[in-house]
């Protein structure tokens, strides 16, 4: 449930600059976005029980054999997020955006004496990472510099960042930190974030019964991700004395990872032409392997001189690399769709135990952290409902839907949990080819911590999702 200011890792400043992943890390590998295709987005993403197009190797690949023509489908996506934080009572807002590629591929139908048998091979964006947070208020009850030297405690055998910035000093008599700065400082800062999630598949399905089709997808993951923080701590009324009589701290670090991955998503679909559809879907879990760079840069300045007429200190570089690898957990869905004339009416659940994820290929202290996911973390639902409507004679389609996504973190509250409103409609252009277009509206509050409990930033986060996406056959 806590949600730290961070990446993949953590930045902790210890003597030595070191990095150690937390679980809640993982949950953004394994999150599902927003998906694939317009249509599918405009209907609420209810589509394992449709799946009738390209996006079918993402929803549901055994829907595949219901495309009677060769597909070719484009398909772009923009995402604007909204960040509205409290911090100690006073509001800021932040907002940022991104435009991506959403699907590019093909659906190629092989003729076969019995049945159908389609195969499609494309790109698709699974999750945009896109987001942004800024933060300013006064913390009457803490300071950073207590996580990195607290006042009275043991120092270590190596250097603290404290006293290497001068917040700290060692009392050589008691061997015990002297670290006054503890709380009564104005905090602020800001987080940006990028980077997501593509997917490059091949997949396939075939009828083994009347109406009953089964179809596999193979998908390679890759992607990236880059946090950027800049954070500031300030002496803004002049609370603290000669020697620490510190102006600001300031304390800047990033993340950047590369990451890989493969899974596989099997599809079962029933269907009653012209009546209903029944789909299934498994997911694999995802065994992803990340390769990290990550630094930190930090730099006081002081209002009174030292004795060497110095009136600030650093910067203090320390970079760093790791590896790793996580594994996320399997991911079960059922859907259903109804024909009702020119209407179209869809449901969908899927269940995940996020229990199940783990760190491997790690250093010891981030393997013992698998131990986290099965009390921090619950199963969730996500549960999604759409319908459209073909307007006769016109070659309009019009389309709307709802997502409801339970958080994974045990003990959230539901207003944590992330919900959508979704839109959309497709047009006709010509007898061959189609222009889609489709919008989610979402919302849900979260929180970050600076270093601890006592430094929280509330979150209200809103999104605009938009997708476009052209189809023609062949």
């Amino acid at each position: 449930m806590k949600r730290i200011f961070q990446g993949f890792v953590v930045l902790l400043f210890l003597p030595l600059f070191a990095s150690a992943q937390f679980t809640e890390d993982a949950q953004r590998l394994g999150s599902p976005g927003l998906g694939v295709g317009a249509r599918a987005l405009g209907m609420g993403n209810a589509y394992i029980g449709v799946a009738n197009d390209y996006s079918a190797l993402y929803w549901n690949p055994a829907g595949l054999t219901q495309s009677q023509l060769g597909e070719f489908s484009f398909g772009l996506s923009y995402r604007g997020a909204d960040d509205k934080s409290t911090f100690f009572t006073n509001q800021l807002s932040n907002s940022v955006n991104s435009t991506n590629l959403n699907s590019l591929g093909f659906v190629l139908p092989i003729p076969v004496n019995r049945g159908a048998f389609s195969v499609a091979f494309g790109f698709t964006r699974q999750a945009t990472f896109t987001s942004g947070l800024s933060f300013n208020g006064y913390n009457p009850v803490s300071s950073i510099v207590q996580t990195w030297a607290p006042d009275g405690t043991r120092y270590p055998q190596d250097i603290s960042l404290a006293e290497q910035l001068e917040l700290a000093h060692a009392d050589t008599n008691t061997g015990l930190f002297i670290s006054p700065i503890k709380n009564n400082v104005t905090q602020l800062g800001t987080v940006t974030e990028s980077g997501g999630l593509n997917n490059w598949m091949v997949g396939g399905a075939m009828d083994v019964a009347k109406n009953l089709s089964v179809g596999v997808t193979l998908t390679y993951v890759s992607g990236s991700y880059r946090y950027d923080r800049d954070y500031r701590e300030q002496d803004t009324r002049l609370v603290h004395t000669s020697p620490f009589d510190f102006s600001e701290i300031r304390v800047q670090d990033f993340i950047e990872d590369d990451i890989s991955g493969v899974n596989a998503k099997f599809g079962l679909m029933y269907r009653e032409p012209n009546l209903f559809r029944i789909g299934f879907s498994i997911k694999t879990p995802t065994a992803f392997s990340v390769k990290e760079t990550f630094g930190t840069t930090a730099a006081t300045t002081f209002r009174t001189p030292d004795a060497d007429g110095n009136f600030s200190y650093g910067p203090v570089d320390n970079p760093g690399s790791t590896e790793y690898d996580v594994h996320t957990p399997w991911v079960f869905g059922v859907g259903g769709s109804l024909i009702i004339r020119n209407l179209v009416l869809s449901g969908d659940a899927e269940y995940t135990d996020w229990t199940q994820t783990r760190f491997s290929k790690a250093n010891q202290d981030v393997m013992a952290m698998n131990t986290e996911f099965a009390t921090k973390y619950q199963g969730a639902y996500a549960l999604r409902g759409g319908a459209e409507y073909e307007i006769p004679r016109s070659g309009v389609r019009v389309r709307g839907g709802f997502i409801y996504d339970k958080s994974m973190f045990r003990g959230d509250p539901s207003n944590f949990d992330q919900k959508y409103w979704t839109a959309g409609a497709g047009v006709m252009l010509g007898e061959a080819t189609m222009l889609d277009f489709g919008f989610a509206h979402g919302w849900w509050d979260t929180y970050r911590v600076n270093y601890d409990l006592t430094s929280r930033v509330d979150e209200h986060i809103r999104t605009n999702t938009f997708l476009l996406a052209l189809t023609h056959r062949f």
